[in-house]
């Protein structure tokens, strides 16, 4: 009992969450002559017979039989299969493995098989993986009748047109070269080679099937290179399968040429299958080359289950988490996914309640472990948001997850979001008929002057360039669309601004953001991870002698739990709001303002953390108007009162591991690691121009003053919470070390896709030039004013500062930085001539 309580969280956590399924096949028609037994087993013909005899079988049929209740035989389970018929057979299986999507390699043909988008009747969502050996044969067999005309030039010209052509509707690519002609590609073959290798299989007579190892290898190698070009990850069959193939020639080891190809550094690769019985050398590959990724799909269910649990050990020994995937390698049947999910489950567990006994993992970062491993991991490696997008998990129970790509029956409208220049979020509300029909794809019109607007005006500020004449295109990025859960029939989802299909805006926020966050990977292999706390007012309107005005919600102090449980039902929905949006609250309470409140979220990648602040100001906007009360994030709307920051913590990973955090390999006086002060030194030196993007308005320097915990002086401390910039070491972490740094500085008023790219490019101009940090104030700066500067007293001067700061210009993009300087310079000589008109932004922010 003991044990089973110490594991109740990762338990549930593995038996709850949605799958998404990453290698799997056609299911076929339930009168297919494609034997039920291979359900069992990869066996054919008198070898098949057999099958029933295995320990796989006899536990996957008590399993079976448990799910459908039937009679505990062979032929009582396809008895109540036959009498149920293939949809609800399907419809029970699939939503009993919580499947959120599947993808799907149609390139092995079965009898009476179902084309892959069928499979959405039954999954939320389906991609498609493209085999490179079955459509160089769909090529060969039904482009001319002539089998003597086709040279290797003619050939290959097809093969990389009809990639080109499905190149936006695929998610992978993948290669069986395994069962043809083994892993040892040459990526040297000569041209010569490949074509004779070609001729020899046409030679061959029909249909023509692709051995010959010289042309397979050409094709391999051709098809790699495509998949760099469109941005592709390519699967590898490895290790077991049928009997077609030589066991020998499929150890992933043999790969090593292609590894070691420099042309292919970047192209992401998957070893299918565990690569069993070489899980060991597989999990060796995937932790020295970068581009190796690891799938155990059908090691899981094939195997015995102490089988399973040390395949899939062994791939954990090295590999890092980050880069082992699940599949359920499911074909033919809807029983393969069922099982292959269901033992997937119990296996993972198994594995890393293990790892936590003997302290390799804690349970929460076990918890984690199952987040990446059968789901956030082959989000993240088949950039599921150009084709299929993620899938909401707003419901944990299975079956219920939501799809991101098809319209749910009562779905009226799509708000499609963005948030311009000066941090105001706007949106375009379409008919979910047409979104799903036009606009899913093709985005709409978006006048440029979007861009150019102010906190005052919906007009262009001058000096942005940006006027009436001209449009872009505001696509929707799929894996930011959710049901809104405040208010019923509708959908919300961010858009990305495009000058044409492929083509980003260089004056698109999220974009910028992201070219940062790549430079990041790309350069120093780390990502940078962003955690906000929200403060804001809740203001109630009144009437004091005969005016409308609006006054604090309460008079409570810091942390009142009097202040909490008059807005505690509201708070609830707030946060179940933020749950079914998938972002992590992790502290609600009473801020030290008149009526005012803080929410903290867990940090994540920076661009799905400013993704995440985008929708928490939303929520909390929406649920206080519901409650009949008004949020406002403005930094100072009370001149006399505390003002509201969007504090942001930030950290640096790699491989899963947080190495902003000092270690015994590397760490520096300040606790955190030689590069991490770095990084945090870069921040430092360009805060005066950071500060143009996370203090956007005149109003954000009234609330950056001394004595407020909000970081008026240009320095930084160590938990000290009166620097603009403060270390931080939380509970759990080693005396002296610190985990992450915060900026006291960023205001909900911020586009925060700008602000941390400003912070992110500082960062990368301090890793560049190993930048050190000065001596931390470890007590009130206040008592240093005479030997420390101040950052900017007001919006001018950063203005100022990032004027002169080419390297933000450089890394974020010029164009985009004017903007945000010809903005900024709109609100200073705006409010400098309207001292009041502050307090109109509570309507707009």
């Amino acid at each position: 009992m003991a044990m089973e309580a110490k594991y109740q969280e990762l338990r549930k956590a593995v038996e709850t969450i949605p799958l998404v399924d990453a290698h799997a096949h056609n299911l076929v028609s339930i009168d297919s002559t494609f034997p039920f037994l291979r359900c069992f087993s990869e066996a054919e013909d008198e070898a098949l017979d057999l099958t029933p005899h295995c320990l796989s079988f006899k536990r996957s049929l008590r399993d079976l039989t448990d799910l459908y209740k039937c009679g505990p035989s062979l032929s009582a389970l396809e008895s109540y299969r036959q009498s149920c018929g293939q949809p609800s057979i399907a419809r029970k299986c699939f939503e009993a493995a919580n499947i959120s999507v599947v993808l799907i390699d149609d390139g092995i043909k079965f009898d009476k098989m179902h084309n892959w988008e069928w499979h959405n009747d039954f999954v939320p969502a389906v991609g498609r993986i493209l085999r490179i050996e079955h459509e160089a044969e769909t090529i060969l067999n039904e482009e001319t009748d002539d089998l003597s005309t086709w040279t290797l030039k003619s050939f290959i010209e097809i093969f990389l047109r009809k990639i080109k052509s499905v190149a936006d509707k695929i998610v992978s690519l993948k290669s069986i070269a395994a069962y043809r002609s083994g892993l040892q590609i040459d990526t040297e073959v000569s041209w010569k080679a490949a074509e004779e290798g070609l001729l020899a299989d046409l030679n061959s007579g029909r249909p023509v099937r692709i051995r010959n190892k010289s042309f397979i290898d050409y094709l391999f190698t051709r098809s790699l290179e495509a998949a760099l070009m469109f941005g592709l990850p390519m699967q590898i069959h490895t290790g077991f399968g049928d009997k077609d193939l030589d066991l020998r020639l499929c150890n992933p080891l043999h790969l090593r040429g292609v590894l070691e190809d420099k042309r292919f550094a970047k192209c992401r690769i998957v070893l299918l299958h565990a690569s069993y019985p070489f899980s060991k050398e597989a999990s060796y590959l995937a932790s020295v080359y970068p581009q190796v990724y690891l799938d155990f799909g059908l090691a899981v269910p094939k195997l015995s289950t102490q089988g399973m649990i040390s395949s899939v050990k062994e791939l954990l020994e090295l590999a890092p988490i980050k880069k082992v995937m699940f599949s359920t390698d499911g074909y033919a049947f809807p029983e393969t996914f069922y099982l292959g999910a269901k033992r997937a489950r119990e296996v993972v567990f198994s594995v890393l309640s293990s790892a936590c006994d003997d302290g390799d993992l804690t349970i929460g970062e076990a918890v984690e472990a199952v987040e990446d491993i059968f789901r956030q991991n082959s989000l993240r490696f088949y950039n599921m948001n150009h084709v299929i997008g993620s899938i909401s998990c707003k419901n944990s129970e299975p079956g219920k997850s939501e799809s991101r790509i098809a319209p749910s029956d009562n779905i009226v409208l799509v708000r499609l979001m963005w948030i311009d220049t000066s941090g105001q979020h706007r949106c375009r509300v379409i008919p979910a008929k047409r979104f799903y029909e036009v606009v899913k794809n093709n985005g709409v019109g978006l006048a440029v002057v979007s861009m150019g607007m102010t906190s005052f005006l919906d007009a262009p500020a001058d000096g942005t360039n940006l006027t009436a004449v001209g449009e872009i295109r505001l696509v929707p990025d799929l894996s930011t669309k959710y049901t809104i859960p405040w208010t019923k029939h509708e959908e919300i989802v961010l858009g990305d601004m495009y000058i044409q299909p492929g083509e980003p805006w260089e004056y698109c926020p999220r974009d910028a953001l992201r070219r940062v966050a790549k430079i990041m990977k790309d350069e120093f292999n780390l990502v940078v991870n962003a955690g906000f706390e929200n403060e804001f007012y809740l203001l109630k309107n009144v009437v004091r002698d005969g005016k409308e005005e609006w006054a604090p919600f309460d008079l409570t102090p810091y942390c009142s739990s009097s202040a909490f449980d008059s807005v505690s039902s509201m708070l609830q929905e707030v946060n179940s709001c933020l749950h079914s949006l998938e972002i992590s609250v992790e502290q609600l309470h009473a801020e030290a303002g008149k009526g005012q409140f803080e929410i903290a979220l867990g940090h994540k990648a920076c661009t799905l953390s400013a993704d995440h602040l985008a929708f928490t100001r939303e929520v909390i906007r929406s649920i206080a108007r519901k409650h009949g009360l008004l949020a406002t994030f403005v930094p100072k709307y009370y001149l006399d009162d505390i003002g509201s920051g969007s504090h942001v913590h930030l950290s640096l990973w790699k491989d899963g591991k947080n190495v902003f955090m000092g270690s015994e390999s590397s760490k520096t006086e300040h606790g955190m690691s030689v590069t991490g002060e770095m990084f945090m030194a870069g921040v430092f030196h360009h805060l005066p121009s950071i500060l143009a993007f996370i203090a956007p308005l005149p109003n954000s320097y009234d609330r950056i003053q001394p004595n407020t915990w909000s970081g008026a002086y240009y320095c930084w401390g160590k938990e000290n919470r009166e620097a603009p910039i403060r270390t931080s070491c939380p509970p759990g972490v080693a005396s002296g070390v610190v985990s992450n740094f915060e900026m006291k500085s960023f205001d909900g008023c911020a586009n925060p896709h700008l602000g941390l790219a400003s912070i992110v490019a500082a960062g990368i101009d301090g890793l560049r030039r190993n930048l050190t940090l000065p001596r931390p104030i470890e007590s009130n700066p206040s008592i240093y004013e005479s030997e420390l500067k101040r950052l900017p007293k007001e919006l001018q001067e950063s203005i100022d500062a990032l004027d002169q700061d080419q390297i933000l210009k450089d890394l974020i993009g010029d164009k985009i930085v004017s903007t945000v300087i010809a903005v900024r310079q709109a609100e200073v000589n705006y409010y400098k001539k309207n001292k009041d008109a502050y307090k109109q932004l509570i309507h707009r922010y």
